[in-house]
């Protein structure tokens, strides 16, 4: 019983860690979380998604996991301004490491932050569309010819 509780507690006082952490960052570091995010309701929703993660070997990332990598973790995820209720990162346990990985969702969360950026697309290029690529004038990568067809969609992507 007792091991139940300090396993319920555990979390609890790591994601109140963090938000403290994160909040000395905002008031000494001149950090600025993203607007309309609250770090705290991210923090909760990962304390739940980290009760589900597993390692490889069915033990709970919470019991097997260093306390050092499940702050850091959580700190990366709230200073990107993730939340795992959106789908936006994944916690996954590499031995006894855990680590935030952002998922496309958190990606176009993040490009859309970015000044001048009001959309962002991605399409799946199946075998036999017509997919062109290039450079605009500052050298960026570019799409320059997207053209797929409907009976492609079943062909590998690529």
């Amino acid at each position: 019983m007792n091991n139940q509780v300090a396993q319920q507690q555990k979390p609890t006082k790591l994601t109140d860690l963090v938000l403290d952490r994160v909040k000395q960052m905002q008031d000494t570091q001149d950090l600025s979380l993203p607007k309309n995010y609250n770090a705290s309701n991210a923090l909760n929703a990962a304390f739940l998604e980290l009760q589900k993660v597993q390692d490889r070997n069915h033990r709970p990332a919470l019991e097997v996991c260093s306390h050092d990598s499940i702050v850091k973790s959580l700190l990366d995820m709230t200073l990107q301004g993730l939340s795992p209720a959106k789908d936006q990162c994944y916690f996954i346990v590499y031995g006894n490491e855990l680590q935030m990985q952002r998922s496309y969702f958190g990606t176009v969360a993040a490009v859309k932050r970015l000044d001048g950026v009001k959309k962002v697309r991605a399409e799946v290029v199946h075998e036999d569309d017509v997919f062109t690529i290039g450079a605009n004038e500052d050298m960026e990568l570019i799409v320059k010819q997207f053209i797929p067809k409907f009976e492609n969609q079943d062909k590998p992507i690529i």
